[in-house]
């Protein structure tokens, strides 16, 4: 049996510090323990084994550092392999989520892959999720999204699509956030088919909060672009697109530039709400045009807001080049619309101002040609 003293002694050796020969000893033990065993680098592996390159390696190694050896991402690999992902489908679906290497097959893939093929999902399909929402495999809840999503946009193409535009698609919360959009928007008298094409393949708006959703409507009608209009669901999207202070700059620069009221600025938006997605630019340069070339009062422009939204040079200058030139030759009375003649399709253009005067000027055609490559026209 010890005795005191040397019960003792043991206690205080215990507590001393270590000498530094052990600290250093220890360190390097622990530092060995951290540090996987030679012949496995993620980073390597990641460039070598799943087809990312060495920058994206770099950069999503720090999420699968705890990997030790290739047996879980090998296995890993060799599922996704056998679901059908091609080698390119596997990098990609790394490379966005690179956790994926680190999944549990028999308790986590296996499990997901089933439950993608329960709502409807194909082989080849699952195998397009995965390289666009890998995150899927390990929730549940968002194969439940999944498959709301499917049944509102109505095919398998579209939900790719929409997830292509947006990774953002499988989190927020159906109850709290989509359905009351999707219930508000239809009280708008939108369909289905518009929220869908509209505020969720185009956007993101459906996976806004409902508040802003309804404020974006409020703004739209202030603007004169009411709900039952045809045009609400474009400037919704529009208005989504826009913060406040520039709506607030694109409106000021639209009143001055073409010269209009508050209220005819509504009217321009109620039939053309995607003049605020045109730069100043180019709405300044179609408005001097129309002023100065064609020579058209603003009241004109102003009730046929639509002929802001065309090319200067792809349709304005060359078919006013030809109307120029016919009415000249006496062949145009003083009654006919310029903006008609702008909206018409190219091939009604053709038929009504080029081929019926095609002997009577000569020279006619080739005019409207060279007008169309961006070169002055000489006179005829």
């Amino acid at each position: 049996m010890l005795t005191l003293k040397q019960r003792l002694l043991s206690a205080l050796r215990a507590a001393a510090p270590l000498p530094a020969a052990s600290l250093h000893r220890l360190s390097l033990s622990t530092a060995a323990a951290a540090t996987p065993p030679a012949g496995f680098v993620a980073e390597d592996y990641l460039v070598s084994s799943c087809g990312l390159t060495p920058a994206r390696a770099r950069k999503v190694s720090k999420y699968v550092s705890r990997l030790r050896s290739p047996v879980k991402p090998d296995a890993v690999r060799a599922f996704l392999a056998g679901i059908g992902l091609a080698e390119a489908d596997v990098a990609a679906a790394v490379a966005s989520y690179p956790q994926l290497l680190s999944a549990k097959v028999d308790e986590t893939l296996t499990p997901r892959i089933a439950q993608l093929r329960e709502i409807g999902l194909s082989p080849p399909q699952i195998s397009r999720l995965i390289t666009v929402a890998p995150e899927v495999l390990f929730s549940p809840v968002k194969i439940s999204r999944l498959a709301f999503y499917l049944s509102f946009l109505g095919s398998y193409d579209r939900v790719h699509s929409a997830l292509n535009r947006s990774g953002y698609l499988l989190r927020p919360d159906l109850e709290t956030v989509v359905r009351p959009n999707i219930a508000f928007l239809r009280q708008c008298g939108l369909t289905d088919d518009d929220i869908g094409k509209h505020f969720l393949m185009r956007s993101r708006m459906l996976l806004t909060q409902p508040q802003r959703v309804k404020e974006i409507a409020t703004r739209a009608e202030e603007l004169g672009v009411p709900h039952n209009s045809v045009t609400f669901k474009h400037a919704m999207y529009i208005l989504y697109s826009l913060n406040a202070g520039r709506l607030t700059a694109k409106l000021s620069f639209l009143k001055k530039v073409i010269g209009c009221s508050e209220a005819e600025l509504s009217n321009v938006l109620c039939k053309l709400p995607t003049v605020l997605t045109r730069s100043e630019s180019k709405i300044g340069r179609v408005v001097e045009f129309l002023k100065v070339e064609v020579g058209l009062e603003p009241s004109y422009v102003l009730q046929r807001p639509a002929i802001l939204g065309y090319s200067i040079e792809r349709r304005l200058r060359p078919r006013h080049c030809v109307l120029r030139i016919l009415k000249a030759k006496g062949f145009l009375s003083k009654q006919f619309d310029f903006y008609n003649a702008v909206c018409t399709t190219e091939e009604g253009f053709v038929e009504k101002f080029l081929l019926p005067y095609n002997k009577s000027v000569p020279g006619l055609i080739e005019a409207y040609a060279a007008a169309c490559r961006g070169q002055v026209a000489t006179e005829l």
